[in-house]
């Protein structure tokens, strides 16, 4: 399948996985218009050459597909970008789907056939999640502790990659977004929202 890359810049992209040809070109048609970088695959295994060529900074998957599922993908995404945020939408999935989409990080689950504004919605949500500087407090608990609101524990989880990746590489930034596989203004960005301090030592 054909793919328009955008450009490599610091702009918001999003990679969206469907194997519905007609259904992916839509809705990455509707969140072109809308401003919103795309990037296709119409399969997982062509979704992680995707990662691997394009800096992402989400992804929104189709959870059924033939060959590999969504799950699967997400699993092996999760461990080539480990701070990307991951949609999933489905119109036949079951609760032990969602659970399973849960435990791999997953921040929303859209049920199929998705509204174009509802995913449009869902799009927005992750290019501006970080949207003000996030209380420290939220983030100084136990990462299984599930009495904590789901989102929080995601964002502890990426303070606690940021903060073991620069103390692996005594803060030099540049080895901290090659292992992580972020832009330097995205690493930025969540520094400053986590309340991250990066110090360098002699």
């Amino acid at each position: 399948m054909s793919n328009d890359n955008p450009d490599m810049d610091d702009g918001f992209t999003l990679l969206l996985v469907d194997d519905d040809h007609d259904v992916l070109a839509a809705n990455a048609r509707f969140l072109r218009l809308q401003g919103i970088q795309v990037v296709l695959a119409d399969n997982a295994d062509t979704a992680l050459q995707r990662l691997e060529s394009v800096r992402v900074d989400a992804i929104v998957t189709d959870l059924c597909m033939p060959e590999r599922s969504g799950l699967e993908f997400a699993a092996e995404a999760r461990i080539r970008r480990p701070l990307v945020p991951i949609v999933f939408f489905s119109g036949l999935a079951s609760v032990a789907d969602v659970v399973a989409a849960m435990r791999l990080g997953a921040v929303d689950f859209l049920e199929k056939p998705v509204e174009p504004q509802d995913m449009l919605a869902t799009v927005l949500t992750l290019r501006d999640r970080y949207d003000g500087v996030i209380n420290n407090q939220r983030l100084s608990f136990d990462l299984a502790d599930e009495s904590v609101p789901f989102r929080y524990r995601v964002l502890a989880y990426e303070k606690l990659l940021i903060e073991q990746s620069l103390s692996t590489h005594d803060g030099q930034v540049g080895a901290v977004i090659e292992q992580l596989q972020i832009n330097r203004r995205t690493l930025n960005d969540k520094m400053r929202r986590l309340g991250i301090v990066r110090q360098i030592h002699d």
